[in-house]
């Protein structure tokens, strides 16, 4: 049953004064006519009245009718409640809202339609909002089987006789769904770009191993024949020693140029020595390529990380560099690489151009929008590993950015050297192997080390032409170079760098350990400056470009064989 509601008038209880038109000017009394036209047609909501008792307003009956039209119109809903959470007035959204009739609604307590949980919230807040101003939200049940979120904003009504509240709903179901819809598409989103950055890295190490393992050493092996041709070629005439000797430029050229471009796309290095190395070897070629000086400080004892963190911050280096070359205009950067604690490691890149306006940066997100992809793809590297990347810059002072990431301990790599010296069978029988000889052979005894089977064909070619040298035995990774040496006992090995099972570096502390008076050249595409170091460090007596082809090999191998000299090397041109 519904409450009878009873109207207050708002007007003086004491009469107004009668206006005598005869005892006015007839100015006044036009103006008194236009007061009662703007009454008639709704203008005015309320006069002032002055009697003996001062001066009191005076609500015109209707006069709240628009204020009515317009809460009807909005989509929020609205009520006027009492401190019990009674429903005084409310306008047909907030009864939709609610899913109860707009007709039934007034009069009734809220608690007839909230859970308990819920109504002792609200109470809470209509407790708060009968003093001041009070926001919150409740849930709603629903038919429909799905929760509905209900935001609220309350706020005491003041100049009136009883102590009410006003109270404004907002749905916000659609909100959030539509927030979440958005979040599970963004999150798909970022799989599918870390998917496609892991396919990108992969097919980028795919190609790159192809240019080398494949394109890279057919060249050589080509070059290594036109050598051995073209030293075989007094008989020809002029002009054709002139080609041979041209074809032998150009099949170096075209080396260099595919091992550049396979070692942009992937270095080797990064996977056998790990980020240090290849950081140091990366800022030397770029040093090279872009004349700019680049400064690099990484600790000695820095050690491997696992595979997925070096390519990360190996590509953030490679990209920030390129960033310095296309807009930075400054003739010095520097890397540096360093653990802040066990827990994470960093990288930084800056250079002392010209810097970003503040407006060019995002402030929010700190990242520069006129670079293109390459920011962001750096940013989500970061974040698929859980890191994070800052950039900050100022006009004239350079740009800095910062690499952040949890530290990884790598796993088990099958390239190290803890790898024990089982005997690991060949995957192809080359019948190649010869008995290890007694001392009073004449002959020295040299093993060919090299996953790939033309280049150990080009190298033995090369070399058996020597009626004092024999070729004892073929391996081809670093493990079974590692016990054919202590079976065949060698006197020279001709090692590579990039084997699987066990990398050439390895290798060759394990053979020196094992056999210490056993000479090691390692004859390997790899020839940075970088390269040549850690061949040195590792212990090897000789490093021979495979650029050099079969001349300089010959060379070293002689030397070392005839005990001319402790250390050889012999560098090719150096690209990175």
């Amino acid at each position: 049953m519904k409450p009878k509601v009873t109207r207050k008038s708002n007007r003086s209880r004491k009469p107004t004064p009668r206006l005598s038109l005869k005892r006015r000017p007839l100015g006044q009394v036009r103006e008194s006519e236009q007061i009662v036209l703007a009454i008639r047609h709704g203008k005015i909501d309320a006069l002032v009245m002055t009697g003996s008792d001062g001066e009191q307003v005076v609500t015109l009956q209707g006069s709240d009718q628009p204020y009515r039209v317009v809460l009807e119109a909005i989509n929020d809903g609205a009520a006027t409640l009492d401190q019990s959470g009674t429903v005084l007035y409310a306008n047909s959204r907030f009864a939709e809202i609610l899913r109860v009739p707009e007709g039934s609604l007034i009069g009734t307590t809220l608690q007839n339609y909230l859970s308990p949980s819920t109504f002792e919230k609200l109470q809470r807040l209509i407790a708060q909002g009968l003093t001041t101003d009070a926001r919150g939200e409740i849930t709603l049940e629903s038919s429909e089987g799905r929760p509905r979120l209900v935001r609220l904003a309350l706020k005491p009504m003041r100049n009136t006789e009883q102590t009410n509240v006003c109270l404004v709903a907002t749905e916000l179901t659609e909100l959030v769904e539509a927030n979440e819809a958005l979040r599970s598409n963004e999150e798909s989103l970022r799989q599918l770009s870390a998917r496609l950055l892991k396919l990108q890295d992969e097919e980028r190490r795919h190609i790159a191993r192809d240019l080398h393992d494949i394109t890279g050493q057919k060249l050589a092996a080509q070059s290594m024949a036109l050598a051995k041709v073209l030293r075989k070629a007094a008989g020809l005439d002029q002009e054709s020693q002139r080609l041979l000797v041209e074809c032998v430029t150009l099949s170096n050229q075209v080396s260099d140029e595919i091992r550049t471009l396979s070692y942009l796309l992937h270095p080797p290095l990064l996977d056998e020595l790990g980020l240090s190395s290849a950081v140091r070897w990366y800022a030397e070629g770029y040093e090279r390529r872009t004349g700019i000086k680049v400064e690099v400080k990484i600790p000695l004892d820095f050690g491997r990380l696992s595979p997925d963190v070096e390519v990360a911050l190996f590509r953030v280096m490679q990209e920030s560099l390129s960033n310095v070359q296309r807009y930075s205009e400054s003739p010095r950067a520097y890397v540096r690489l360093k653990r802040l604690s066990s827990d994470e490691i960093q990288v930084q890149i800056g250079d002392f151009g010209k810097g970003m306006h503040p407006a060019t940066l995002n402030t929010s997100t700190h990242t520069a929008a006129p670079l293109g992809v390459g920011i962001q793809g750096m940013r989500e590297r970061m974040r698929q590993l859980g890191g994070k990347l800052e950039i900050t810059s100022r006009l004239k002072h350079g740009t800095l950015v910062t690499a952040t990431l949890p530290m990884v301990h790598p796993q088990a790599n099958p390239s190290a050297e803890s790898i024990t010296n089982t005997t690991v069978e060949s995957a192809t029988n080359r019948g190649t192997d010869t008995p290890a000889p007694g001392r009073d052979t004449p002959r020295k005894q040299i093993l060919i080390a090299d996953d790939h089977e033309m280049l150990r064909r080009g190298i033995r070619n090369a070399l058996e032409d020597r009626q004092d040298w024999q070729i004892c035995g073929e391996a081809v990774d670093g493990q079974e170079a590692v016990n054919k040496v202590n079976t065949l006992r060698p006197d020279l090995v001709i090692l590579d760098i990039n084997m699987p099972v066990l990398n050439g570096l390895a290798a060759v502390r394990q053979i020196l350990r094992n056999r210490p008076q056993t000479k090691i050249v390692i004859f390997t595409v790899h020839d940075s400056e970088q390269t040549i170091k850690e061949i040195h460090a590792a212990g090897a007596h000789a490093y021979v470009s495979k650029n050099d082809a079969s001349d300089a090999l010959l060379r070293v191998v002689e030397d070392l064989l005839e005990s001319k000299r402790v250390v050889s090397t012999a560098v090719g041109n150096s690209t990175n």
